[in-house]
């Protein structure tokens, strides 16, 4: 019943996604993520994609395997991404023990251009960041992120999964579907 009801969140569906394919020889046999085809569409195992942290370091999606993500398509101009940001350490501090990370995807500064490091900083510093705040461009976008408002969020099962999405911000959402995909967790757990 939570699946069927989660997807209704996400206001609009991804149109003009395609699944994309993964180089097979990367796939390690003891590595848990075996599927041979990424897309973005909900229930679709997202393509990985590496971005350079707030501390330059590089940051993988694949390497977060296990972990319930959400995934924060920002733009720094964007009223409504100020507010999720200044929320995004408290969900990210609440949720830490259950194995959930918030990572916030800075795709363009105040003038529409990809970010600069100061700009990441500057984010970081003004909102007390410590969760991953990626540099990212459209070209993450262009590649198949349906993100046509900000902000636009993704969440990620421990399966790697695009399990729904939102568009826009609010704490009480955002709490809502944390919580569902956690009681997710706990009933898979209970059947297994």
């Amino acid at each position: 019943m939570i699946k069927k009801i989660i997807p209704f969140l996400f206001m609009l569906g991804c149109s003009g996604c395609k699944d994309t394919d993964i180089d097979s020889e990367s796939i390690v046999e003891d590595d848990p993520i075996t599927w041979t085809e990424c897309g973005y569409e909900f229930g679709d195992h997202p393509c990985d994609f590496t971005l350079t942290d707030q501390n330059g370091d590089p940051w993988s999606l694949y390497d977060n395997y296990g972990s319930i993500m959400v995934l924060d398509f920002s733009a720094e101009w964007c009223y409504y991404c100020q507010v999720a940001a200044a929320d995004a350490q408290k969900i990210q501090d609440d949720y830490a023990d259950r194995d959930v990370i918030y990572v916030t995807i800075m795709i363009e500064d105040h003038q529409g251009n990809d970010p600069t490091e100061a700009m990441i900083d500057r984010w970081v510093s003004n909102f007390g960041i410590t969760a991953p705040v990626l540099a990212g461009s459209r070209d993450l976008i262009a590649q198949g992120w349906d993100v046509s408002s900000w902000p636009t969020f993704f969440f990620i099962t421990r399966d790697m999964e695009i399990r729904t999405g939102m568009r826009g911000y609010s704490d009480e959402t955002m709490i809502t579907i944390l919580d569902m995909m956690l009681l997710e967790d706990v009933q898979e757990e209970k059947a297994e």
